[in-house]
């Protein structure tokens, strides 16, 4: 029975702060500390990264549910194209990684990303380590390489 009651506490408190942030208009960076906007207009109302420096929060057990209980900091590694059907690129995704339980996830980037920002994610990602891009691929992320580089450079800046 209390640890019912404490997973009900637990939820009814982040629904709370979920409504708190999303009333406010948005939230506080937990890494660089600086108001991150949320806004319908720019598709930013499921937004759990910020803009300016990409780092997020791990808040999503599933994408959307706010369920998880780790709420580490979430480094923006590498960048990946949303994959719309066969050989077809898609859209530039941010890919974290929880400096708190290591758990990956891909976070669509938003018109008020910092495109400087994004492409230095891209630069840092190509020293990563063999290991780390083979756990990418057993996640079944694949990670941008220089091959990509024009078609990031005319998604971010256009031609």
């Amino acid at each position: 029975m209390g640890a019912t009651r404490h997973f009900d506490n637990y939820e009814k408190n982040r629904q709370q702060q979920w409504n708190k942030e999303h009333k406010a208009g948005g939230f506080k960076c937990s890494h660089c500390k600086t108001w991150v906007v949320i806004n319908d207009f720019m598709g930013t109302i499921n937004r759990n990264h910020c803009n300016l420096c990409l780092w997020s929060r791990h808040v999503d057990v599933n994408k959307g549910d706010r369920r998880a209980e780790c709420l580490g900091g979430m480094r923006p590694i590498g960048l990946t194209f949303k994959q719309e059907g066969w050989g077809k690129q898609g859209e530039v995704m941010l890919i974290h990684e929880c400096g708190g339980c290591s758990k990956l996830s891909i976070n669509r980037i938003a018109a008020d990303d910092h495109n400087d920002e994004i492409m230095r994610v891209f630069n840092d990602s190509l020293a990563m380590t063999k290991p780390q891009q083979d756990a990418l691929g057993r996640a079944g992320i694949d990670l941008l390489n220089l091959r990509d580089y024009e078609e990031l450079h005319t998604q971010l800046f256009g031609r």
